[in-house]
């Protein structure tokens, strides 16, 4: 994604620092970027369910 920020009337100084400071978070996000896993397959065991199980019954103890 190109995006153009407006940096009429600041000084050199800043564009110049404002552009240093995006070049280096471009290169720490591109750092921390995951690589794209694909997914796996879980095994599964033949069966059918028996009756139902809600949260309620799991916590009413609690």
């Amino acid at each position: 994604m190109a995006l153009t920020i407006e940096l009429d009337g600041l000084p050199d100084q800043v564009a110049a620092a404002l552009a240093m400071t995006v070049a280096e978070l471009k290169l720490q996000y591109e750092a921390t970027k995951a690589p794209r896993v694909d997914r796996i397959e879980l095994p599964t065991q033949p069966g059918s369910v028996i009756g139902s199980l809600s949260r309620s019954v799991i916590y009413e103890d609690r």
